[in-house]
This record gives C-alpha cells, sequence and structure tokens, in this order.
C-alpha cells in the first residue's frame, strides 16, 4: 500500500528527488520503487556505528548498509560519521556528502539568564541517559566544583538507567525528570538553565546541542567526534581541553569566572544562527542530491533554486 502511495506521489507531481532525513526498517523495500522511475534517493545517515553502550541491535547496522548500497546519495551531519563510513568503507567517496545539524526549535528561544555574581550557575544534562553520554563525567566534575566553592546547580532530563548516579544526583539536590520528555517539557526546562553540557564519552553529533542553540544557549562540550563541529569554542560554547573531569570543570569556570563570555557567547548564537538554519539544512540536502545524480549522468549539477521542496506527509 505504501509503495503504491508513493509510486502515485511520484508521477502525480513529477518528483525528482526524495530525501530520506532517517533510515527505517522499511526503506529499503519502500524506496526501490524509486529508480525504475528515474528519482534519485538520499538517505541521512546519522551514526557509523552503535554507540557503546547502546541498547539497538546489530541490525541496525545491516539495515544501514542496505539502505547505503541503494541510495544515490549518502548525507551525514558531521565529518566524524563520513570519515568512519570511509575508513570502513561502508560508502563510495563519490557518493557521500556532510551536511551539518540544524537548530532543533522546541518553542523555548527566549533571551538568555545572566550569570550573575554570587548566583549558582545552572547546568543541564539532557536526553537519553546511556553510557555514552557520560553523565558519570559530569557528576565528577561538578562536585570537584563544589569542592573548590563555586556554586552550581545540576539539572539530569531525559529516559535512561541512572544506577549508581541516583545518589549522587540526591546528594547534589539535582533537579532530575528520569523519563522521555514532551516538547513542552523541554521548552521549560531550556528557560531555565544557563547552558547545558555534553559530558559524551563518544558521539556522531548531537541533537541536544542543536536544541540547544536553537533555544539560544550556550553548550559547553567534551572534544569528541561531532561535537567539535558544532561547538566553536568561545562561538557558540566551550569545549573542553580533553575527555576528563578535571577539563570539563576547567571548561565550565571559563564562563563562571567570566561572565562577560558567557554574554558574547549567547550573542554570537544569535548571529551565526543563519548559518545552522532549516532552510539553510533543506536547501544543501537537495543540492547535494542533484549533485549525485549528475555525477552519475557525466553533467554538472543544477542549481537547485527554484525547486518544490516538500515533506511527504505520514498515515
Amino acid at each position: 500500500m505504501l509503495r503504491s502511495r508513493i509510486t502515485r506521489e511520484i508521477v502525480n507531481r513529477k518528483i525528482e528527488a526524495v530525501i530520506e532525513f532517517m533510515p527505517h526498517v522499511w526503506s529499503s523495500v519502500v524506496f526501490s520503487v524509486l529508480k525504475p522511475h528515474g528519482v534519485l534517493y538520499s538517505s541521512i545517515i546519522h551514526d557509523a556505528e552503535i554507540h557503546p553502550g547502546d541498547y539497538r541491535s546489530a541490525l541496525i547496522g545491516l539495515l544501514l548498509d542496505r539502505t547505503i548500497a541503494q541510495a544515490d546519495a549518502v548525507l551525514t551531519l558531521s565529518d566524524a560519521v563520513a570519515k568512519r563510513l570511509l575508513t570502513a568503507r561502508r560508502v563510495p567517496e563519490h557518493k557521500l556528502f556532510t551536511l551539518f545539524h540544524p537548530d532543533l526549535d522546541y518553542g523555548a528561544r527566549r533571551r538568555t539568564i545572566s550569570l550573575t555574581e554570587g548566583k549558582p550557575i545552572r547546568l543541564a544534562f539532557l536526553g537519553r541517559i546511556m553510557p555514552y553520554k557520560g553523565l558519570t563525567l559530569l557528576l565528577d566534575s561538578v562536585e570537584a566544583l563544589r569542592r573548590e566553592g563555586f556554586q552550581v546547580e545540576l539539572g539530569v532530563f531525559g529516559e535512561g538507567a541512572l544506577g549508581d548516579n541516583r545518589r549522587r544526583l540526591a546528594a547534589l539536590g539535582a533537579e532530575v525528570i528520569n523519563r522521555w520528555l514532551t516538547e513542552q517539557e523541554i521548552a521549560a526546562i531550556l528557560s531555565r538553565y544557563h547552558a547545558v553540557v555534553l559530558s559524551h564519552i563518544e558521539a556522531s553529533q548531537s541533537g541536544v546541542a542543536a536544541t540547544s542553540l536553537g533555544a539560544g544557549i550556550p553548550v559547553i562540550a567534551t572534544p569528541v567526534g561531532g561535537l567539535i563541529e558544532q561547538i566553536q569554542d568561545g562561538v557558540n560554547g566551550i569545549l573542553a581541553a580533553r575527555v576528563d573531569a578535571a577539563a570539563l570543570s576547567d571548561a565550565i569556570k571559563r564562563i563562571v569566572l567570566d561572565p562577560n563570555l558567557f554574554d558574547a557567547i549567547c550573542r554570537r548564537i544569535e548571529a551565526t544562527r543563519a548559518d545552522r538554519s532549516m532552510a539553510r539544512f533543506l536547501q544543501k540536502c537537495v543540492e547535494y542530491t542533484l549533485v549525485a545524480g549528475e555525477r552519475q549522468n557525466g553533467r554538472a549539477a543544477v542549481a537547485p533554486l527554484g525547486r518544490e521542496v516538500s515533506i511527504l506527509p505520514g498515515d
């Protein structure tokens, strides 16, 4: 039924290309209808491999390989993922293109809370709680900062096993919501915190970073994977020098001790918003897909400006 519906859409709307934002278990079956109609197919691959501690099955890897084999263009959200795909020889270089992660807007954009002398800095850990997200590393940093006399308040928000960290969070008096969050809840949380911390020990890129920047909130991050592409030190956040508690503590101190730096980062997030816009992201998706198609035909790519871009509605 879905294959028939897609075929009708292709014919009725004279579709030239289909861009899949995330591979699905049915992708390789459903999108096999595209090539007979001469329609280009590109897919955005978010991860090159399963994150450490992730509960998803290795079957995901097989599904990705099938999608990659069918796609005319393989798009990634970071150079980190693109390089891993190339190193593993999963994608031919000629059909691999790197995008960027656009800002995500949950309606939380606001005037950023200013850092006030004598008041604590409020730091949020947001998203699925998985081992590679490094919550333990963040707790080590916050505890060390408190021992040094810094006023730090912490909030942890997201689904996942807290384990022994639950006791440490209680001792810190942290605000904890340990479940999936609605968009409205995410917006409300971001309105109450100065910065979001990404204490990852491994990463592809981060939707949490994109959400934070969409809300105008600085990100403090460890220098792993695509985080070093998303977070520009002193521009839209702070990058730690290393992936350890001492370096993360030092990164947090930089904005605690220099409120002017914090304010400047907030202004720069707004000033660079167009670079991370969804409109620019979609334009690049179309552009790279058409380039991949023209490479196959040995012709110069036609600019995507003026072409209609729309989202195929789901059932």
